[in-house]
């Protein structure tokens, strides 16, 4: 009973800082944690009372809202350089971005959001909606966030999907059967594809990023005007992803296996050397 109980109270204090992590630089209240939560207010209270007094969380007196703590900070630099995966990923952002003229995002998940990591500009003129670093959606809402939820196992899905309908429960777009029937779409076609209502002339593709036993780890999106994206350069431009896809995979498996390469850089330049001079396969067909 004490293992449950100590787990459950793990798991709540980690779903509390993502939900004020979800709120930025601005912060969020008790209130508005509380209910996003779905835990009571008191509970609420002592789990970011500790995490405020262990320095992940900090408190503003004037607007009295939680925020993000610089303990945090000193703990995702523990990972260093060699596992930034978003380093790693840039390159075929830079990539994907040059061939496609379209703007390119890079996503890992974050508890039941997807959090934006990277991105390169396209040079084509007339922009789409713009995603910034750091940004988190919801998963399900927008391409790279559907291609991370899409390819979990089905109990995860259902659990992800129950969470955020209710999040989202202002949105018709976002009831519990339309996120289904998109994870059914993407997996059908083997790529996210989302039009967001309120921004009509979007379109977007997302791949998600697997690691070696099939399941996401991260996303590439990439981000248009819908007149560039009909059918025929959906497609073509998912196969393009799932290249780059792989390699960021393959060389954030070597890395984290301790390959003795010194750099990532080095890493990546062996993964992609090889890929270049064999037949390639697919994660996601």
């Amino acid at each position: 009973m004490q293992t449950t109980q100590g787990a459950q109270s793990i798991r709540r204090a980690a779903a509390l800082l993502r939900i004020v992590a979800m709120a930025g630089d601005r912060g969020t209240s008790l209130t508005a944690v509380a209910q996003v939560s779905g835990l009571h207010k008191a509970t609420a209270h002592r789990i970011l009372r500790v995490l405020f007094e262990e320095g992940l969380l900090e408190f503003d007196d004037g607007s009295k809202h939680y925020r993000v703590g610089a303990e945090i900070y000193a703990l995702s630099r523990a990972m260093s350089d060699k596992f930034d995966i978003g380093a790693i990923a840039q390159p075929s952002l830079d990539k994907l971005c040059h061939e496609s003229g379209d703007t390119v995002y890079f996503a890992v998940r974050s508890g039941y959001d997807g959090l934006c990591l990277g991105m390169a500009e396209g040079s084509y003129p007339e922009k789409a909606l713009r995603l910034n670093l750091r940004d988190r959606w919801p998963l399900g809402v927008g391409a790279f966030s559907m291609a991370l939820l899409a390819f979990l196992p089905d109990n995860e899905v259902a659990d992800i999907v129950r969470h955020n309908a209710r999040r989202l429960a202002d949105h018709d777009q976002y009831t519990e059967a339309r996120l289904l029937e998109q994870v059914e779409q993407a997996r059908k076609l083997g790529y996210a594809v989302t039009q967001i209502l309120s921004y009509p002339v979007t379109c977007a593709v997302g791949v998600p990023v697997c690691d070696p036993h099939g399941r996401p780890i991260a996303s590439l999106c990439i981000t248009a005007v819908a007149a560039r994206m009909d059918e025929a350069r959906r497609k073509q431009l998912s196969r393009k992803m799932k290249d780059e896809a792989r390699l960021i995979a393959d060389t954030w498996s070597a890395l984290r296996g301790g390959t003795g390469t010194d750099s990532w850089q080095g890493v990546a330049h062996a993964v992609r050397s090889v890929k270049a001079s064999g037949p390639s396969g697919s994660n996601v067909s």
